[in-house]
């Protein structure tokens, strides 16, 4: 099992709390704050956080991200908002642009991780099979899922949690909630795998010093 520090969530930041943790997983000498990954990231509070202005930075300091996920970022890049909106479902399309401050300005900071020559950007729906291969490789991985399906409830809320361990019966991670309890979550492997894979458009990434 992994040992990773634990951030909470501040209000509508699970991404940026991952990336937090992330950071001070890679680089634990380097005394990584949130409020430091916060700025980096832009971070309005409200506002969820994406996370090309963090995987850059990340980059830039040697590491290497592994993106799977179903938008087509040459598209919004290229097209803007309707190449974004064509590679989601209505329900999550809908979510992130209430959350988003600004989609104009993620699509602006996008190709500056897009291109960089540590991204790995695999475009498809990730499976289960995908999850587990990337865990087992070095480095750390975070993904999304739906945080209501998470909870036993209805409708949707994109969450953002970091993996610690990935077994037969059951998964651990840490899940960047209100009240700072997520640490070293345990939920059953069908119960999360099952919410993981209930999203059209769920995303991992793997952060890694080497490739």
């Amino acid at each position: 099992m992994k040992i990773v520090p634990y951030h909470g969530n501040p209000g509508n930041a699970c991404a940026l709390a991952c990336y937090t943790m992330v950071a001070q997983y890679l680089y634990p000498e380097d005394d990584i704050t949130f409020e430091q990954i916060g700025k980096l990231s832009g971070w309005r509070r409200g506002y969820v956080v994406w996370g090309s202005p963090f995987c850059k930075w990340l980059m830039d300091k040697g590491a290497y991200v592994t993106d799977y996920d179903v938008i087509d970022y040459q598209a919004w890049i290229t097209q803007g908002t309707e190449g974004l909106k064509q590679s989601l479902a209505p329900e999550e399309f809908k979510w992130i642009a209430e959350n988003t401050f600004s989609l104009e300005d993620v699509q602006k900071q996008l190709s500056l991780s897009y291109d960089h020559p540590h991204f790995r950007y695999v475009k498809r729906k990730v499976t289960w099979d995908d999850v587990v291969d990337e865990f087992q490789k070095p480095g750390i991985c975070d993904l999304t899922l739906n945080l209501q399906a998470l909870n036993h409830h209805s409708g949707f809320v994109s969450h953002r949690v970091v993996l610690i361990d990935v077994s037969d019966s059951e998964v651990v991670f840490h899940d960047p909630n209100y009240d700072d309890s997520g640490a070293y979550r345990h939920e059953p492997l069908a119960h999360f795998k099952q919410v993981f894979e209930s999203i059209e458009g769920p995303e991992l990434c793997r952060y890694c010093l080497s490739t």
